[in-house]
């Protein structure tokens, strides 16, 4: 609430009208019934001290301060309708009357008329701009009108009035994050770094904001100053690492590394985001090396394991990454990468009850894990049991509309065993909407459109897929089919006429 000015100058003034008036006896009764009006109300006795006042209002109409005395007292009666009739009145006979406008913008935000609320701070602030409370008190209004911008213009403009209130600089970046206009966010991080350059917190929101908006650039400016204020360390090193891999800088990411291991070089979690990057860069020799390491010290972590069932697959050696996970499944059978991995290579071998078991227990670990569902969907499709593909495909599409892959394989699943070829158009046409230019759901739709025998929508689409993947080998088959089945009709069709004539 805002603090009223001391009643002590409101009686000063008054006696100061009094005293200029014509008629001072009436004036001073007028003081006297003033008076006792406020001893009244200094005792809680309201409704006495509002007949005081009324008293004295007799005497002099035209004195502002008694009018807002009066409807102090209604105020605190519950009166809040009369309160504001005497308000208005006060601000009248004179507009800049701040007390007034005070308890007015009060009864209104009890009342919720926020609109009103905002006009009357606003004459307040206008009369005051030095005012904290006036300021926070409208952008508590615009925070409550979830105008954003504005309660965080509001904030910032408390901040400038104060340097000390730094609380409403801290609301207005909890706006702006949970609102998620970051570029707001970003701006009362600037600010309130300028006050504190080695706010750690600070330092951290702003390098989580560029990470967000992909300024890697800036994520390592920043990352470096943290790195000044509190020395260097493992952490640091790591996500610089990963800054400098999404800036396609491999040698710095590997640097980034090497140095952390400096800090410690038997840390698991450095090692394995070394074997990581050093896969990916190809650099196998090295990576074996190291995962190696791994292996020797921390054989009861899967990682070890898996990076050389990476390896393996990388290389197109399903079988070597069998090898390499086999035995240790059950070992590690809670880990989802682990029966993932052992799952997908099995896969590859065509060995589907062997895959299915193995990707059956990584969903089991991970419920929500879209690859593993895609991946068990093939399989059912593959051996029949075409229940649980038709479940796994209906789930996959009902929790992300979006999923072309879904829509496309429920497409290619139901026509490849004629069963509800309009559902399966109908789901290919989706896929297709969703991405167009994807060669196989191009052939999906078009093989549709064949079962359907509508020959000429199928070689449009199967033509369109080639062009895009000219080397796939069951798309030519499809347009080698399409072609003969057609040719086969048209003569059929021909000899029909002849034998009619």
């Amino acid at each position: 609430m805002i603090k009223s000015q001391p009643k002590i100058i409101h009686i000063l003034i008054l006696i100061s009208c009094f005293v200029f008036a014509d008629d001072i006896e009436n004036k001073e009764i007028a003081l006297y019934h003033f008076m006792q009006g406020e001893f009244l109300m200094n005792q809680g006795n309201y409704a006495l001290a509002i007949l005081e006042f009324q008293e004295a209002i007799e005497l002099d109409p035209n004195a502002s301060t008694i009018h807002v005395s009066i409807a102090d007292g209604y105020r605190r009666l519950g009166k809040e309708e009369r309160a504001e009739d005497h308000l208005n009145i006060a601000l009248a006979l004179n507009p800049n009357e701040k007390e007034a406008l005070e308890i007015l913008g009060q009864l209104y935000l009890n009342q919720r008329k926020y609109d009103d609320a905002e006009l009357t701070y606003k004459r307040l602030h206008n009369l005051d701009l030095k005012n904290i409370d006036y300021i926070f008190t409208l952008a508590d209004l615009y925070r409550i009108k979830r105008d954003w911008n504005s309660a965080i213009d509001y904030y910032i403009k408390g901040y400038e009035v104060n340097p000390l209130a730094v609380a409403g600089l801290e609301q207005a970046l909890k706006i702006a994050l949970t609102t998620g206009n970051y570029t707001r966010a970003e701006e009362v991080c600037e600010i309130l770094l300028n006050d504190n350059p080695e706010n750690l917190d600070i330092l951290e929101t702003m390098k989580d904001l560029s990470l967000f908006k992909k300024q890697y650039e800036k994520s390592l400016e920043i990352l470096n100053e943290i790195q000044l204020i509190q020395g260097k360390s493992i952490d640091i090193f790591i996500q610089k690492s990963a800054l400098y891999e999404e800036l396609d800088k491999p040698e710095l990411s590997l640097k980034m590394i090497y140095s952390a291991l400096e800090i410690d070089s038997n840390s698991i979690d450095l090692l394995h985001r070394l074997v990581t990057l050093l896969i990916n860069q190809s650099k196998n020799e090295e990576a074996i090396l190291y995962n190696h390491k791994i292996l020797e010290k921390y054989p009861d972590d899967p990682r070890g394991f898996i990076n050389n069932a990476v390896m393996a697959m990388g290389g197109k050696k399903p079988k070597e990454a069998i090898s390499v996970l086999k035995p240790y499944s059950d070992k590690f059978r809670q880990d989802f990468t682990f029966q993932y991995l052992l799952g997908i290579a099995y896969y590859q071998l065509k060995k589907y009850d062997s895959s299915e078991v193995h990707l059956s227990q990584a969903l089991e670990i991970y419920p929500q894990s879209r690859n593993t569902k895609h991946n068990l969907a093939l399989i059912y499709d593959s051996t029949g049991k075409w229940d649980k593909s038709d479940k796994l495909y209906l789930d996959l599409i009902s929790s992300d509309s979006t999923d072309a892959q879904a829509y496309n394989n429920y497409a290619y699943s139901l026509v490849e065993r004629n069963h509800k070829i309009d559902l399966a158009l109908e789901l290919a046409q989706i896929a297709i909407r969703l991405e167009p230019k994807s060669a196989a759901y191009l052939d999906t739709i078009g093989w549709i459109y064949f079962k359907m025998d509508f020959y000429d929508k199928a070689l449009h689409y199967i033509k369109e897929s080639l062009s895009i993947d000219s080397s796939n080998i069951t798309i030519k088959e499809h347009l080698d089919e399409v072609i003969r089945v057609k040719a086969e009709a048209s003569t059929g069709e021909v000899l029909q006429v002849e034998q009619k004539d």
